[in-house]
């Protein structure tokens, strides 16, 4: 009987915690109203209704920073956040779960500029309702860019950032601009240059290697050059070169050694002018404005040389007042050509 005693004891204890346990995991079993974020159970490459009309993707890129544009090596280096938005029904049930990207489908939207970019964030999607699924990543790194620099240093520029579906043609992909997200950040790290506007459009591109046609998103961003470096750095000391040159029509002919001396003192002076900004472009097929500026400045003092020479030899051929008489027409067609040059090349 005591033996019995201790028994009845135990035997209540071992009911009452098998009890509670079984209701523990009664409470933790899913319900009918409770989805588990698993990874769906399909083939992560076939896209959602893959017989009918394309998807339609929302892309939209918001400029966060912008550091860097290198018009040497045509490039432009930023942090961008990209967004991209569409619709699944086969993921329904997983409304506001989290899934990585590599285990559904997804439409392979990619950066079509060289260069390199770094995410910065996880590879995880959002699922809303209805499937509606939302992959938010953060991009750092550089891009080519075309330039356009006939215009150099008073250009004007649209750099474009496109991506599009490699996998996918525009028939089973579409892009569309998602307006919310398209934009940028109010205070950019860039110095010299100023950003107006950022623009998304939708174009399309044929792919040769492919034989089809690509839905391409364009991010353009509108910007204009900060001149007042160039105008202090470069174009006000290759005027005073310039105005130089011009010294040698105060100097009398008499004088030609002084007279040959300082010419050729300014034409060095340019010269070695020139070498120090060719690091500013790359190696163009054509002239930029500043180009025109610099070679049109170069053959004034080259023809402020070459006056003093022929001044220099009438003087010395006995022809004093000829020699003269072109030294007072220097002094004021040498500043008027220059004038004029400045007019056409730099606003005209």
């Amino acid at each position: 009987m005591r033996r019995m005693s201790y028994l009845f004891p135990i035997t209540a204890v071992f009911f009452v915690a098998v009890v509670l346990t079984s209701m523990a995991s009664a409470q933790s079993e899913p319900t009918a109203d409770h989805h588990p974020c698993t990874a769906p159970k399909f083939q992560t490459d076939v896209r959602p209704n893959a017989d009918g009309p394309p998807i339609k993707v929302s892309l939209g890129i918001r400029l966060i920073d912008l550091m860097e544009i290198n018009d040497v090596s045509q490039t432009m280096t930023g942090d961008f956040g990209v967004l991209l938005t569409w619709t699944d029904p086969r993921l329904a049930h997983l409304e506001g779960c989290e899934i990585s990207l590599d285990d559904i489908w997804s439409p392979g939207v990619v950066f079509i500029n060289s260069g390199r970019t770094f995410p910065s964030r996880q590879r995880i999607v959002k699922i809303g309702p209805g499937g509606i699924v939302r992959y938010l990543q953060r991009y750092y790194g550089s891009l080519a860019t075309y330039h356009n620099l006939h215009d150099f240093p008073f250009d004007n520029q649209v750099f474009r950032i496109s991506l599009y579906s490699v996998e996918y043609g525009e028939n089973e992909v579409q892009l569309v601009v998602d307006e919310r997200m398209t934009g940028r950040r109010e205070k950019l790290n860039i110095s010299n240059w100023s950003v107006n506007a950022v623009n998304g459009v939708i174009d399309r591109e044929y792919v040769d290697a492919l034989a089809r046609f690509h839905s391409r998103y364009d991010f353009e961003i509108s910007a204009n050059r900060i001149t007042a470096y160039y105008v202090w750095k470069v174009i006000l000391p290759l005027c005073l070169i310039v105005a130089m040159s011009w010294s040698v029509f105060w100097i009398s002919p008499a004088q030609l050694g002084t007279q040959i001396g300082l010419s050729a003192t300014s034409m060095l002076t340019l010269i070695a002018f020139l070498f120090a900004t060719t690091n500013m472009l790359p190696q163009l097929g054509y002239f930029t404005v500043l180009d025109k500026f610099i070679g049109a400045s170069t053959i004034l003092v080259f023809l402020a040389l070459l006056e003093s020479l022929t001044t220099g030899y009438l003087f010395s051929k006995q022809r004093e007042e000829i020699s003269l008489r072109i030294d007072r027409l220097s002094r004021i067609a040498f500043p008027l050509a220059f004038a004029s040059l400045v007019v056409v090349v730099l606003f005209l």
